[in-house]
């Protein structure tokens, strides 16, 4: 089975323009969340669920692994230089592009992060079912990397 590279984030939004928060408790009062998947709540409230539930899990996934690449994590970490304009989108084509040929350019230890630690806790997150061969639609890399040569 390919090894997964879930990079975190789902689209948090739908392309269109908002303020963009650069940490999990910036701005106004705590916004109560509905208790639907992620895909069915306003964009908004996917900020908010990214505020809330993304970034206090995933910000020390990522500084623990590498603290000094990941000082200073945010929403630009996953969604590139876009998030600073409102936007977004996932997958992101800023992330490094995978080859699942030929994935000797990232280092083990990267890639076992990868597939052990970020893609399962952000599959959780969201509440998606992970990849796998068995589940080909599941979360995994390409929710958040794309592909090389396409």
């Amino acid at each position: 089975m390919k090894l997964l590279l879930g990079v975190v984030f789902l689209a948090a939004a739908c392309g269109s323009k908002a303020p963009v928060a650069t940490g999990p408790n910036e701005g106004s009062a705590k916004v109560e969340l509905p208790d639907v998947a992620f895909e069915k709540l306003d964009h908004e409230q996917r900020i908010e669920f990214m505020k809330q539930k993304v970034m206090p899990a995933m910000k020390p996934i990522f500084q623990n692994h590498d603290p000094k690449d990941f000082a200073e994590f945010g929403c630009t970490t996953c969604h590139g230089k876009q998030a600073k304009d409102g936007h977004f989108d996932m997958p992101n084509p800023e992330l490094p592009k995978l080859d699942f040929k030929d994935m000797s350019k990232f280092k083990k230890e990267d890639l076992e992060w990868m597939g052990k630690e970020v893609e399962p806790t952000m599959g959780k997150i969201l509440g998606l079912e992970l990849y796998s061969e068995q589940n080909p639609t599941g979360f995994g890399c390409l929710a958040c990397h794309t592909e090389a040569g396409k």
